[in-house]
């Protein structure tokens, strides 16, 4: 491994685990000052505070990706998350659930801010041959941080004060930003004027336009945006569905959760590793199609204990194999700085995306049982699969080409 990416990796790593960390904790502290009657609405309140600033301030990120070195920004955007620290010791010391999920709210607007520049840096340092490597191994150390994160607070929550759990959260921040005044990179200049509106709505509109000059980018922007969709609402259900549903306690909780988390760590891990020096688009359907398939057999199958955690694991695993190549593409593709716009456009439809997942779960939540969504999100997965296969360009090809596709084919 380049020396050189690890500052990178752990940066990205402790960011995401002071994300999740925090809004667990928010979760699990919050239900219990509000009481289980309360819960989804915390659970989807907690969720929405992480998406929303992705929605309103993905054009400005996109600008200071362009604009600015693109280091400096992680650094400062690392420096901040010491100051939200703060508001989230305030909330938990004074039992305030509203000022806990601001300072939730204030995480997701940092971890906005810099998502475009730390993504970014992927080709500076690793060039274009480290793309797939860079891409598979920053999601690998991400779903690390959500692991960690969302296990610490299933544990902590029930065993450790609340000023011990808000000193946990200044060393995270602290460490993180340590860590990322060592990132080196070979930046190009900077684009000092950019006329990129700031309106996120126009600038949604205008990057749809843009991005028809590459063809199959509003495709692979749609693919991620799905993958995160699911992502989200599997977050959302484990938490209600394997305490109500399977009894689970909190710290039982976590570990399916943790679980889920490694599964897509190893599978965006070894996605990358696969792929070698290339984009392997050949993964997508292959992960899509047994990313539904696992979610059906938990829905028709009314799976629990061992064989759910069975199942969501390889759900998991296989939906990073699904999402790897679809990053790596948009790094291949797109070059220079305009990466930064076309990043911050892939995470403002992302988190509009993942603000339907919190409305999506409300619903069903109140219409149906939670095991429903394990429903929904199968056949929402096979037509994506299917949409991508269909129109995206050589994904056919490559798929063909894998070689469990050909062995059994020969078979």
């Amino acid at each position: 491994m380049n020396k050189r990416w690890l500052s990178l990796f752990v940066t990205n790593y402790l960011g995401v685990l002071n994300d999740n960390f925090l809004k667990t904790l928010a979760c699990f502290i919050c239900i219990a000052w509000v009481g289980r009657e309360q819960e989804s609405m915390v659970v989807t309140a907690a969720s929405a505070a992480l998406v929303v600033p992705y929605l309103i301030f993905s054009p400005l990120a996109g600008r200071l990706a362009k604009a600015c070195s693109k280091r400096k920004v992680v650094v400062w955007a690392k420096f901040c998350e010491i100051l939200i620290m703060f508001v989230a010791a305030g909330g938990f010391l004074c039992r305030s659930t509203a000022w806990v999920l601001c300072s939730v709210l204030l995480m997701g607007l940092q971890s906005a801010l810099f998502s475009p520049s730390k993504y970014g840096l992927i080709r500076d340092i690793g060039g274009e041959e480290g793309l797939s490597f860079g891409s598979g191994a920053m999601e690998m150390f991400a779903f690390v941080g959500i692991l960690t994160g969302t296990l610490m607070a299933a544990f902590l929550s029930e065993s450790v004060s609340i000023p011990v759990l808000c000193v946990i959260l200044f060393a995270v921040a602290l460490a993180g930003w340590l860590c990322s005044l060592t990132i080196r990179a070979e930046e190009g200049a900077p684009l000092r004027e950019s006329g990129e509106t700031l309106n996120p709505v126009r600038f949604a509109r205008d990057m749809y336009r843009r991005a028809g000059a590459f063809p199959g980018l509003n495709l692979v922007v749609g693919g991620l945006a799905v993958f995160w969709l699911i992502a989200s609402m599997i977050q959302m259900t484990l938490i209600v569905y394997c305490g109500n549903e399977l009894g689970m306690s909190d710290s039982e909780t976590g570990l399916v959760m943790s679980l889920v988390a490694v599964g897509i760590g190893s599978g965006c891990y070894l996605a990358g590793v696969f792929s070698r020096r290339q984009v392997e688009l050949g993964l997508v359907p292959l992960g899509g199609a047994t990313t539904g398939a696992m979610f059906l057999l938990i829905f028709f199958s009314d799976a629990g204990g061992v064989l759910f955690a069975f199942l969501a694991f390889g759900a998991a695993f296989c939906s990073g194999m699904f999402k790897v190549p679809l990053d790596a593409w948009i790094q291949a593709n797109v070059k220079g700085r305009e990466v930064g716009d076309m990043l911050a456009y892939s995470n403002l439809i992302t988190f509009l995306f993942m603000l339907f997942a919190s409305g999506i779960f409300g619903g069903i939540e109140l219409l149906m049982e939670t095991k429903f969504v394990f429903l929904f999100l199968g056949a929402l997965t096979f037509l994506i699969t299917l949409v991508l296969f269909a129109r995206m360009k050589g994904m056919r090809e490559r798929f063909c080409d894998l070689r469990i596709v050909r062995f059994f084919r020969k078979r």
